[in-house]
């Protein structure tokens, strides 16, 4: 089960809990709401393993794009050493390696933001997740004080 199935069950059990007439208060049972935090602790720390498996995976994509684009353009510098006899064919190959750079920093760039956007994305989905899960569990422990 994952955590939005138990915040599922936590907004059920809120919604099915009676209320103390002319208070508004619920009245929820202490032990289905423990249990309830508990299977929220348990499954959290899976939430946020896959966060850190997509910065991970993340990192490696832009060190592969990285290297790709050092390749490139090492590959662009070996092409420019070959045209070196003729002064036109040097001034072609320097042109050729500066667009190969070009290319490569563009797509290095795309790659990263696109990497960064992606990340930014499950990051903030997950931030908004946790802070509904906790704002809910913050609730649950007031009304449990209230109760008192």
């Amino acid at each position: 089960m994952d955590i939005l199935d138990q915040l599922d069950q936590f907004e059920e059990l809120i919604e099915r809990a009676p209320r103390i007439p002319l208070t508004g208060k619920l009245v929820l049972n202490e032990d289905e709401v423990i249990e309830l935090i508990e299977q929220f602790r348990n499954t959290l720390p899976e939430e946020i393993q896959q966060a850190r498996w997509l910065l991970k995976e993340r990192e490696r994509y832009l060190r592969e794009a990285e290297e790709e684009a050092k390749k490139m353009a090492e590959q662009g510098q070996a092409y420019v050493s070959k045209m070196i006899e003729d002064h036109e064919i040097i001034r072609q190959a320097q042109e050729k390696a500066k667009e190969i750079t070009a290319e490569a920093q563009k797509a290095a760039r795309e790659i990263r933001a696109g990497a960064n956007e992606y990340a930014d994305g499950v990051l903030t989905r997950l931030d908004e997740y946790l802070t509904h899960a906790l704002a809910s569990i913050r609730q649950g422990r007031e009304a449990l004080k209230s109760r008192e």
